[in-house]
């Protein structure tokens, strides 16, 4: 781990703020960096190609506002939310996005972007790391319903890639719950990564599970915010 992790994020981001996006690439990515948007990493491998697009967003772009609005770093994993304004090809595009980085030896070797709807409010909260440790444990353990009940605020709101539709407060999200419980097997499930930063979390997991006989296999992102000890949003990509 490198304890320039947090001073080098912040660069990077000063420099999308700042218009020298193709300064800070060349500064602080790493020669073999895998680029990801939305999980797509298509023409994305390696620093040349990552660089020509980022060469085609300069060249395109014109940035009006990139407002930070959440960074958590944890070791060699990072992450922020951001709030971006911009006219691209004449047209105006206003959005939300989380950026993850996985870092090696200072330098980013691995970045996602994901786009998401909603930006969101931090407030006091303690004891977050082991109440997510437990959170996963349980996932882990099939005992999704117990952690739900005891580690999600009345007013939980829970998004699937940026939709909340019937997730709305702690019934609707537990009935939900009991659906994906009642028909799902868990296979495994894999912790890769798990970022806490204040009020703010985030982990990686690698799922294998069947859901109405079907087996299934997939990469996902939690992200969380936290009101007194208990996770009042969460989000899935």
């Amino acid at each position: 781990m490198s304890s320039n992790n947090k001073s080098n994020l912040e660069a990077i981001i000063k420099g999308i703020q700042t218009n020298k996006i193709l300064e800070v690439f060349d500064k602080y990515y790493h020669d073999e960096v895998v680029m990801y948007e939305n999980g797509d990493s298509t023409n994305r491998v390696g620093k040349a190609a990552n660089r020509k697009a980022e060469e085609s967003f300069v060249n395109n772009a014109t940035i009006h506002e990139a407002k930070l609005l959440k960074t958590i770093v944890d070791g060699d994993n990072t992450a922020y939310e951001m709030f971006m304004d911009f006219t691209y090809g004449e047209h105006r595009i206003k959005k939300s996005q989380w950026a993850f980085q996985q870092w090696s030896n200072g330098l980013i070797i691995k970045e996602e972007f994901v786009e998401i709807k909603t930006p969101s409010t931090p407030e006091p909260s303690n004891n977050i790391k082991s109440n997510l440790e437990s959170i996963i444990k349980g996932i882990q353990d099939n005992k999704i319903l117990e952690v739900f009940d005891k580690f999600y605020h009345q007013d939980i709101i829970m998004y699937e890639k940026g939709d909340s539709n019937n997730r709305v407060g702690k019934a609707a999200n537990r009935k939900a719950e009991e659906s994906f419980v009642n028909n799902a097997i868990i296979h495994e499930a894999k912790l890769l990564k798990l970022l806490v930063d204040g009020n703010n979390t985030a982990y990686e997991m690698i799922m294998d599970f069947t859901y109405g006989g079907h087996r299934i296999k997939k990469n996902q992102w939690a992200i969380q915010q936290w009101s007194n000890d208990l996770v009042i949003k969460e989000e899935f990509y």
